[in-house]
């Protein structure tokens, strides 16, 4: 397993990097072409319709075949929609070229996650493989503002160009990645075996625990990802440079991965994850506030945005780990579930802050603020309908403790 582990922590920090260098550039390539705030959440929004659609897709179909070649595929799929659309103009087709990269994006991490779920059962070793994992795609991401913002620089105006070279590193990746020897199949025999589309119909049959939290993560992704994306524009339209732009992710990746993989472990040893994931969404929307608020707009990204995206940061692998619990379902279904609904909440997130964004740009984040209390809320509902198994969880730990 140790050898899995390092090609698997390996291929998300290459994910990281590969699927997010062209960022930076997006903004001043729409711009340029005169696409306005409505039209840009069009276009970032059919990358989410890919994901909403294919995500439970990739995860069944990694789990019946090698997630090692479904990962290579989609890396190659990928490529094609950057490279389309970094020869493309016109807005429709860039929609079109958006929309095959998010049918793509739909499978990576939800094979990576999956398989990580089903090959550890010790809940402490999964939980820490988890945060290695979402803190290598942070590195990775981290990694490609930077690089993706003086790509922007050197190839000022011509930014398409940026977008094709995308292109070859991952087909370059997808090569490497398909004739690896490392071969990511589930411990999970009995359920990998089984037809596709049956395996698909298990997403109909999910328990309610499952299916509330999943529910809290439209909210979630709604907000999340409009407050990651369309900071890119924002902080542009502030008249920062992408050079600029790319060192301020490039911190914020850095502190987050710091902090997945120390925090998040810490933590999710300590409390059950209903509880922790209150604790994040208690100060989430607090620090996403001050962070638009203090006076000098970099300031705040250095303070308090980043306390705002540790907060996110640490969310994904403890929300992932909870669906491992769930070994009646196949993990390429539930987390494929997950992912379907991140996208939906990336779709109408992206639809309707990219108006918010045209009547004031501030709006989409004070929006995201309103639907994390929301977030909130549902997890304190949920704590009070599980309480006995959150206090269990803590008086294992303190007993542990005690021993130990």
């Amino acid at each position: 397993m140790k050898k899995e582990k390092k090609y698997l922590l390996f291929i998300t920090l290459l994910f990281g990097i590969l699927f997010s260098i062209g960022n930076p550039a997006v903004p001043l390539y729409t711009n340029s072409l005169n696409i306005s705030g409505k039209f840009v959440g069009f276009y970032l929004a059919s990358g989410g319709v890919g994901l909403m659609i294919f995500a439970t897709l990739w995860g069944s179909l990694g789990d019946i075949k090698d997630r090692n070649k479904v990962l290579a595929i989609v890396f190659w799929g990928f490529a094609l929609g950057q490279f389309l659309f970094g020869i493309f103009e016109n807005q429709y087709l860039l929609l079109l070229a958006s929309l095959i990269s998010g049918m793509f994006v739909a499978g990576v991490l939800v094979n990576i996650y999956s398989y990580i779920n089903d090959s550890y059962d010790l809940e402490q070793e999964r939980n820490k493989v988890l945060s290695y994992a979402v803190s290598m795609f942070l590195a990775g991401g981290a990694i490609a503002y930077l690089v993706g913002g003086y790509l922007a620089k050197a190839f000022d105006p011509n930014y398409g160009i940026v977008f094709i070279i995308q292109s070859g590193l991952l087909v370059l990746a997808g090569i490497y990645i398909y004739f690896e020897k490392t071969d990511l199949i589930d411990n999970d025999s009995h359920l990998t075996r089984m037809h596709f589309w049956n395996n698909v119909k298990q997403s109909f049959n999910l328990p309610w625990v499952p299916i509330y939290t999943i529910s809290l993560t439209f909210f979630i992704s709604f907000s999340h990802n409009n407050v990651r994306r369309f900071l890119d524009y924002y902080i542009i339209n502030e008249d920062y440079s992408a050079v600029q732009l790319g060192y301020l992710i490039f911190t914020v990746g850095i502190v987050s991965l710091i902090s997945n993989i120390f925090i998040a472990p810490y933590f999710l040893k300590r409390f059950h994850n209903f509880r922790f994931l209150q604790f994040q969404f208690i100060f989430a929307p607090i620090f996403l506030y001050l962070s638009f608020v203090t006076n000098n707009l970099m300031v705040g990204m250095y303070t308090y945005f980043i306390g705002y995206t540790i907060m996110l940061a640490i969310y994904e692998p403890t929300a992932i780990s909870f669906m491992s619990d769930n070994k009646a379902i196949s993990q390429g279904v539930l987390v494929g579930v997950r992912q379907s609904i991140v996208g939906l909440g990336m779709t109408l997130g992206f639809i309707v802050g990219g108006f918010l964004f045209d009547i004031k740009e501030l709006y989409v984040f004070y929006f995201s603020i309103f639907f994390y209390i929301i977030v909130l809320i549902g997890f304190t509902i949920l704590i009070h309908l599980r309480k006995e198994e959150v206090k269990e969880y803590r008086r294992n730990y303190l007993k542990e403790a005690k021993k130990s």
